[in-house]
């Protein structure tokens, strides 16, 4: 059957809401495009036009390089905010968990501003020691230190591993989702902002939903069984995809979304739906800045201490900033179950736990982790510094403008798709960006990436293609290995010496997308 590309349709007379493009205020906005370089080169799947905007090519079966400017805090469109203190306190003798639980939820109580925004708890110069678990459970809340003087030194191991703040609901289900109705289009190409359903009446603009692709025996199938060779294949119905988006627009029966889907849906291999959200749990407009998060451990193995240092458990539109964490077994920052969440300025460092599998992974993106930001970030000692472990689940993920003393980058396990990695640099003697199949690694990871980038890394870079997707490597510096781990063949990969224009692919994009002045008109 010919497949039918769809791409961004233009809904005329059709008023969008949820969001709409603000003029470009991130520093790099002046930088995109750049002025001509001797020697220069671009990829041969994005680079810029005459026009001075970024133009995409597909290759025969429809994958592209997708668009991964909508990650982060209200999708990049504005800067964090400063969220003013109305409550300071000082540390106490002993546990200060309920001392700052206290505080927390007295700044929970206040009503919010027009912008959502209750007000920042300050914690003065010191150290905090908390046994338990700081929970920023009400919107519009920030938990603000005062930089390296303040440390919440987590200490205990009750209960067993647990993490020590808690950045939203910790629902384990934050999104309760109505009747679907299925996708009509033949195939909904990667990186789309629209789609066809049978019944669109069930939908309004500005609405939230879940776009959701099953894992029927078909696409298991054509997709390999996952990439193992010894270990078991995977199983129809344990590994759907979906993805968590708003409805700007609705056409006739053409639903067009807030941030594109990572992935083709190809209704010759399953039948995708969408399904209007009913009720949702999740935390908002809130924070954490400007401290320190150590873990009291016995150093060496031990693994009876607190696990995470900060975890974004069910939020949205939230921030963690200028943070800095140590001494974790699992994460110094840590997403899941959150969507549209920027990690930003902040450093994970010395983990303390066996170097072994499910451990050491300092920024990481689990399950159900939707259109992540971490940008400015630096980890150290890590298994993988920059990781994405929730699987099927994660889509849209972004590491830019950060650096790695030990520890690789890359996509776990089990299709996460819309990945990127994006200037990420090395400073240690050696590295590994991987978007690759992981095979037999752990329980049948398989490929671990689909439709995902890697744009100027400096170290060594394993990519490979998996059964109906493409993964891409653009680089100036670094080597590609000389053969990958498992079965599989390479994917795109272009490594040249030169500047590489655009520098920062994600950068490029965010200017694309929303800059309205003309310095981003044609290239110079």
């Amino acid at each position: 059957m010919a497949k039918v590309l769809v791409t961004l349709v233009v809904l005329a007379g059709v008023t969008p809401v949820a969001h709409a493009a603000p003029a470009c205020w991130q520093e790099f906005c002046g930088k995109y495009p750049p002025a001509h370089q001797a020697g220069e080169w671009s990829s041969a799947h994005v680079s810029y036009g005459a026009n001075g905007k970024l133009k995409y090519a597909s290759d025969k079966d429809g994958n592209r390089v997708p668009d991964f400017s909508y990650v982060g805090y209200h999708y990049g469109e504005r800067p964090l905010p400063s969220v003013p203190d109305v409550v300071t306190i000082s540390p106490v003798a002993g546990d200060n968990t309920a001392h700052v639980q206290q505080a927390l939820d007295q700044v929970g109580a206040r009503t919010p501003d027009a912008n959502g925004h209750r007000g920042a708890v300050k914690l003065a110069a010191g150290k905090y020691e908390i046994r338990g678990i700081v929970r920023i459970r009400q919107s519009g809340v920030v938990l603000r230190g005062s930089g390296d003087a303040t440390t919440l030194y987590g200490r205990g191991d009750a209960p067993h591993q647990r993490t020590i703040v808690v950045l939203g609901s910790d629902s384990k289900t934050p999104w309760t989702t109505g009747s679907a109705t299925e996708v009509t289009t033949p195939f909904v190409q990667v990186g789309s902002l629209s789609l066809e359903v049978v019944d669109p009446t069930r939908f309004k603009a500005g609405q939230e939903v879940m776009v959701k692709h099953p894992s029927s025996q078909k696409w298991i199938d054509a997709v390999g069984g996952g990439g193992t060779v010894n270990s078991p294949k995977w199983t129809a119905g344990s590994m759907d995809l979906n993805w968590v988006r708003r409805i700007k627009a609705i056409d006739g029966r053409t639903l067009t979304f807030d941030a594109p889907i990572y992935n083709h849906l190809d209704r010759s291999l399953a039948v995708s739906t969408v399904a209007p959200v009913t009720a949702r749990n999740l935390v908002t407009e809130s924070g954490v800045e400007s401290l320190r998060v150590d873990v009291e451990t016995k150093g060496g193995e031990d693994e009876n201490h607190a696990w995470n240092a900060i975890g974004v458990f069910g939020a949205d539109d939230s921030w963690v900033r200028s943070v800095k964490t140590r001494y974790f077994g699992y994460a110094g920052v840590v997403t899941e179950r959150s969507v549209r969440i920027t990690v930003k300025d902040s450093q994970a460092t010395d983990p303390v736990a066996i170097r072994t599998g499910g451990r050491m992974y300092n920024f990481a993106a689990n399950g159900n982790s939707h259109l992540i930001l971490f940008t400015g970030v630096h980890a150290s000692k890590a298994r993988h510094a920059f990781v994405s472990n929730g699987a099927n689940s994660v889509a849209g993920v972004v590491w830019t403008r950060s650096t790695v003393d030990g520890g690789d980058a890359e996509a776990h396990r089990r299709w996460s798709q819309g990945l990127l990695f994006d200037n990420i640099h090395v400073v240690s003697s050696s590295g590994q960006a991987k978007l690759m199949n992981r095979g037999d690694y752990g329980t049948s990871h398989g490929w671990g990436a689909a439709h995902s980038v890697i744009w100027d890394y400096n170290k060594e870079m394993v990519v490979q293609k998996p059964p109906t997707a493409q993964n891409y490597a653009v680089s100036n510096e670094g080597t590609r290995r000389s053969q990958p781990y498992f079965p599989g063949p390479w994917g795109s990969i272009e490594i040249k010496t030169g500047p590489l224009v655009p520098e920062s692919l994600y950068e490029a994009q965010v200017v694309d997308r929303l800059a309205t002045t003309s310095t981003s008109g044609t290239r110079g």
